[in-house]
């Protein structure tokens, strides 16, 4: 049998197996909507205007007739010089956003000298131990005019946060301008793991108060720089469904929300520069769906549950990431049709900011070239597709709107279950979620092995290794960055003024037992030469002190 015919018969049992006319999530597809579909809609109550509660069409009027969506790069390997120039190359070529992806150790809050960071500095992202790395992160560039979204979480989210404020001040911008998201959900580096992966370095109960630490510090002080209240992306690549992706990003939004209104902050302030990073899937109109209910959810609860009177509080925004778990190693070039079509959801489901995935992620960091064509591609839906020139081109489609309306309800049911078992952190703590989380990678790994889920070129329409297009991948150098990274470190430690170092450092822990916003006194420990390490550890231990 030739390839032709052995690829129209796997295209046969195909066909018969997509009988199952339903969503990725299991929402049953009827054969024809029509206007009974939607009987129950009021356009005022339910869609309204673009930039008008609750929401639904987009958190904008005007959408993308007025500004296109930001096109976001993740960017970050090496050291911070290494990650800056690939930063440099791809403004160059129209880029506009970046995710800036931390390595391992700098995630955990240790230096790269670190007994424990070896092997892994600069390897899954750029490994940041000082106020001078974040300087080079910023070189060209001014934190006013560039937006990075730092890809992180409290404790060190509010080392990176102080560290962008002082970068901000040496360069002569007032902190009211600085622009960018700043990474802030306590719990995204678990996702789907046990507890003791947060836990392991820094107890639950200090991450969220430096959580809410910084979305004070934020609302009072930088007003243009979003602050990321919940990664749904990293949830959403453990295999969850578009329902469960949901309800886990909503109900911990809200649960933060509630730990600000307990700090007593206000909340008709606090969550107008509050953003959410969110997956797109391959299911193409639930994705869509899902992005317009969420929105609505979000805004009906801001108002009616949480107390909020000021519209620009239940706006929600997001920035939206093509999903990384539905790529494959195999015949990677596939792997473009994919992220476009994920990349055109977000832009019908309103995105603020969209990262496409390139298509070699399945073999290492993407290179320039794989980085040009995942903005290219972009870049071709926002200039030449006319997706733009409409604000919500499908709102009022029967099967959109029927979508968005059972995925509102499916999901508002999801976040009741989770309110009843004491909200979301208390969820984690409790192993609720990674219960959830085990049983969505069993359901999503049995349906590819079965067949009932489809894969190109894993599960069907495979081809021989040999035929394989070669991929180029970029090359990593851990050892050299290690190396050159402690020999860096050894340098600044010695060339400090040891008494300045040492009082800043008391001043730290003394901040910390005195309950004190902990972003100040970090501020003036980095001005001292304090490493991220160092301050992590301070903090730790002080902590540790509160709790004898």
């Amino acid at each position: 049998m030739g390839p032709h015919k052995a690829e129209e018969k796997q295209e046969t049992i195909r066909d018969q197996e997509q009988q199952r006319f339903e969503t990725a999530s299991g929402i049953s597809i009827e054969e024809l909507y029509d206007g009974n579909s939607i009987s129950e809609l009021d356009y005022e109550r339910d869609l309204n205007a673009a930039g008008e509660y609750p929401f639904t069409r987009g958190p904008y009027a005007g959408m993308y007739r007025r500004r296109i969506w930001t096109r976001r790069f993740q960017v970050g390997f090496g050291s911070p010089k290494e990650s800056n120039a690939r930063i440099k190359y791809l403004h160059e070529n129209g880029a506009n956003g970046f995710v800036i992806t931390i390595d391992l150790p700098t995630s955990y809050g240790f230096d790269s000298d670190d007994a424990v960071a070896a092997g892994e500095v600069g390897v899954t992202g750029v490994a940041i131990s000082t106020l001078e790395d974040m300087e080079d992160m910023y070189a060209g560039f001014g934190p006013d005019s560039v937006s990075y979204a730092l890809s992180i979480r409290p404790p060190v989210s509010s080392v990176t946060l102080a560290m962008l404020a002082c970068v901000a001040e040496k360069k002569g911008v007032p902190l009211s301008a600085v622009i960018g998201t700043q990474q802030n959900d306590p719990f995204y580096q678990m996702s789907g793991g046990p507890l003791q992966t947060i836990t392991q370095f820094f107890p639950i109960e200090g991450t969220l108060r430096l959580c809410i630490d910084n979305i004070e510090f934020i609302s009072r002080h930088m007003p243009r720089l979003n602050w990321m209240v919940t990664n749904g992306y990293n949830l959403r690549e453990t295999g969850v469904n578009a329902i469960e992706d949901g309800a886990f990003t909503l109900a911990h939004a809200f649960d933060i929300y509630r730990m600000a209104k307990k700090r007593g902050l206000d909340i008709n302030v606090f969550p107008k520069r509050a953003s959410f990073f969110l997956s797109c899937s391959i299911d193409f109109f639930e994705e869509i769906a899902k992005l317009r209910a969420m929105r609505r959810l979000y805004a009906r609860t801001m108002r009616e549950h949480l107390g909020a009177d000021d519209e620009q509080c239940c706006r929600m925004r997001f920035s939206v990431q093509t999903a990384g778990n539905t790529l494959t190693a195999q015949q990677v070039h596939v792997n473009i049709a994919r992220t476009t079509v994920e990349a055109l959801a977000a832009v019908f489901g309103g995105a603020q900011s969209i990262h496409l995935c390139s298509y070699d992620e399945g073999h290492g960091l993407p290179t320039e070239e794989s980085s040009r064509i995942a903005l290219r591609t972009q870049q071709v839906l926002a200039y030449e597709t006319g997706v733009t020139k409409t604000v919500d081109p499908l709102a009022g489609s029967y099967y959109v709107e029927h979508l968005t309306n059972t995925l509102e309800q499916a999901i508002s049911e999801q976040i009741t279950e989770i309110d009843a078992v004491g909200g979301m952190a208390r969820a984690i703590q409790d192993g609720w979620l990674e219960e959830k989380i085990n049983a969505a990678r069993y359901r999503n790994q049995r349906d590819i092995d079965s067949g009932r889920k489809s894969l190109l070129g894993v599960n069907c329409y495979t081809i021989p290794r040999e035929e394989e297009a070669p991929v180029k991948v970029h090359k990593i150098k851990a050892d050299e960055w290690g190396e050159k990274r402690s020999e860096y470190l050894r340098r600044y430690r010695a060339e400090r003024d040891q008494q300045k170092w040492h009082d800043a450092l008391s001043q730290l822990e003394s901040a910390w037992k005195e309950n004190q916003n902990m972003v100040p006194p970090i501020m003036n420990a980095l001005k001292n030469k304090v490493t991220m390490g160092e301050i992590h550890e301070a903090m730790r231990k002080a902590q540790h002190w509160s709790f004898r």
